[in-house]
């Protein structure tokens, strides 16, 4: 084992297992001869070291590495090729250090000779045309280029608008086939951007893709929308990861129940349409359970857990559907999304104040309920768009923040307990899977360090309190009771952290470990086992607890011990007891939408970083009288349906090698 820090509280990392063979499986609905396909594959730490390079076992393929693990191993790749498939027959491959297929490399100037066609025309409200004819020379940048496939972007504004911009992503396969996706955009910071009303029509090839049907669009302020279509014939090419792989990466969580019902699977939204919200809730401020809470949101954990392909399909049009939020701010300087060394002072209120969302139309986004957003999207499909949607959602995070949090780089993510600790995964999700050399995820990398700098300073403040708890919104203003704070708002925070220490979202982890370190104190310490000398575990579910005299800004007045804080919060008397008892949401006995099921998460990292204490916490739980009952219990709540972690995994996470039922 591997000592994680010189910290006082430092835990330690256990030792990884040997690498899971890097597999997958392609299916085609048409079948055919020499079908082209792009996929995005994450990898085992050290799985494959640098300088191997990486090939498939059957067809032609290229494999383009575009992040590694700070030990310079292979982490995440965009792999595209050709393969002969029979209609419906699934055909597996197999990853390996090889020498890919050879040839030139295809370029920009492969794609002026194919002259792809494809247009954006708008009418009623809006009238203008972008052509890709009229873009191909020049185009805005190269995503992949190689011997099987290259992929050049393209962009333009319709006519005189301030804000309308149509883009264009075009992939150009060695054979002769054209994917292309048209992307209309309205959504800058320093560019007035109005709600917008226009009939579209996309057409890729001649064929119309898209046109509302001919009816009118409404298409708000910061957002966009895109429809896609192939040239040549789509190969309806769906892959299959490898679950255990895809889980044993670190990349996604450790999701404890992988049998989803056939029901489950079926209800998931699996097709795409411009300005269509899907599985994201409507007004992401509402209280309660939201699908898309967690790590992951339920169709990503969904996948994660099965790879079936109506996950799939669910995984890539959720990420495409978040973008009818209001989260789209990109930069006029540069066209990228705003980064923010490039605005310093920016914020969505244009006065620098901060914000806890964005509206757009309908739709709200919310810092404190957002979900994880094109993360596991990009993963698994390697498509630029997926990434941008990271970039974007951390964009967003950061303008939601005043201006007097820092300038730049420095700004420090708050607001509620909660959007600190899902701003903080929106931005390490993106800080660590997002390409080599991009500028934006250098920006976004960059405000992360600094806030691990600025938290682990916090740490180290003299008195400070030894609860695992170094920010509560809620304890200052005050949210809840006098000195109250919500435990599973901490549980959210303290999840995150272990999530962004697994997929190393830094270069130099050694801030964010110690910080992670501390956090651990506080699930470990909610599963004590005596209410005399600490808290006690069967009570560690409540919705708030008291940890200070009354309210407070200053963390380090907190109450010294465990104890202390059951004390001062416990209406149950100092009897511990064996059975863990009802989560005061109204939902007794309820983990898969729960706050024991916001615990799990927080405590399985700390179990699997070898906290101090985590074991026995663990032991404490899964040894309950009725844990069985709870882990295997189902929620009606939200939906009139029941779910069990097999149907509701965002919060089934368990530590690795945990095989109980």
């Amino acid at each position: 084992m591997a000592q994680a820090s010189s910290s006082p509280f430092a835990v330690q990392i256990a030792a990884a297992p040997p690498p899971l063979a890097a597999s997958l499986r392609l299916t085609s609905t048409v079948g055919g001869t020499d079908l082209p396909f792009t996929i995005g594959y994450a990898f085992q730490r050290g799985a494959f070291p640098s300088p191997q390079t990486l090939t498939l076992d059957q067809g032609t393929a290229q494999v383009l590495v575009k992040r590694r693990w700070n030990d310079n191993s292979v982490k995440h790749a965009v792999i595209s090729g050709h393969v002969t498939l029979t209609a419906n027959t699934p055909l597996d491959l197999q990853i390996a250090a090889g020498t890919p297929s050879g040839g030139t490399a295809l370029t920009s100037a492969d794609i002026v000779t194919a002259a792809p066609a494809a247009s954006v025309t708008f009418s009623g409200g809006i009238t203008g045309a972008v052509l890709l004819s009229s873009l191909l020379a020049t185009p805005f940048r190269t995503w992949v280029s190689g011997p099987e496939m290259v992929e050049c972007h393209y962009r333009a504004a319709i006519g005189a608008d301030a804000s309308l911009v149509v883009w264009f992503h075009v992939r150009l396969y060695r054979t002769g086939r054209v994917w292309i996706r048209a992307i209309c955009e309205n959504g800058y910071l320093d560019v007035n951007t109005v709600d917008k009303t226009y009939v579209p029509i996309v057409t890729i090839g001649g064929t119309i893709v898209y046109n509302n049907g001919g009816a009118a669009l409404p298409h708000w302020a910061q957002t966009r929308w895109d429809a896609e279509g192939w040239i040549g014939g789509n190969p309806q090419i769906t892959p299959k990861h490898n679950v255990l792989q895809l889980i044993a990466t670190r990349l996604v969580p450790n999701y404890w129940k992988r049998n989803p019902s056939q029901g489950v699977l079926n209800g998931l939204d699996q097709v795409y349409s411009p300005m269509a919200r899907l599985g994201w809730t409507l007004d992401q401020s509402n209280t309660g359970f939201q699908y898309e809470i967690g790590i992951l949101p339920v169709w990503d954990a969904l996948y994660c857990t099965s790879t079936d392909p109506r996950a799939f399909a669910s995984v890539v049009a959720n990420s495409r559907a978040l973008n009818s939020y209001g989260i789209v701010w990109r930069d006029s300087a540069d066209k990228l999304p705003v980064r923010p060394s490039g605005r310093p002072t920016g914020t969505i209120d244009p006065g620098g104040g901060g914000s806890n969302g964005s509206g757009a139309g309908p739709l709200n986004w919310d810092m404190a309920h957002h979900g994880s957003g094109g993360y596991l999207a990009y993963l698994v499909t390697g498509d630029y768009y997926h990434l941008e949607t990271m970039q974007l959602q951390a964009g967003t995070c950061y303008l939601c923040n005043h201006s007097n949090l820092g300038s730049g780089t420095s700004r420090i993510l708050k607001g509620q307990s909660r959007a600190m600790g899902w701003s903080l995964r929106t931005v390490g999700q993106l800080a660590a899977i997002g390409p080599s050399g991009d500028s934006v995820t250098s920006d976004y990398a960059a405000l992360l360090a600094n806030n691990m700098t600025y938290w682990n300073a916090q740490r180290l403040l003299p008195g400070q309190n030894p609860l695992g708890l170094l920010y509560s919104y809620e304890l200052a203003q005050p949210a809840y009771g006098p000195g109250e704070t919500a435990v599973w708002q901490q549980n959210f925070i303290t999840q995150t952290f272990g999530h962004l220490s697994d997929i190393e979202a830094l270069a130099d982890l050694t801030a964010l470990n110690l910080v992670r370190d501390y956090y651990y104190r506080w699930p470990v310490g909610l599963l004590g086992a005596d209410g005399a000398t600490g808290y006690c575990y069967s009570q560690a579910s409540s919705y708030t607890i008291k940890v200070a005299n009354g309210p407070t800004s200053d963390i380090t007045t907190c109450f010294d011990s465990w104890a202390a804080v059951y004390q001062a919060s416990s209406t149950f008397g100092a009897t511990c007891g064996t059975a863990l008892l009802g989560d005061g949401a109204g939902e007794p006995g309820v983990a898969s939408s729960g706050y024991w099921g916001n615990l799990l998460p927080a405590i399985a990292f700390a179990k699997d970083h070898l906290a101090p204490g985590a074991d026995a916490a663990w032991t404490l739980v899964t040894g309950a009288t009725n844990f069985s009952t709870l882990a295997n219990s189902s929620t009606p709540s939200f939906d009139s349906q029941p779910h069990t972690f097999h149907d509701l995994p965002n919060w089934g996470i368990v530590p690795r090698g945990f095989d109980g039922t």
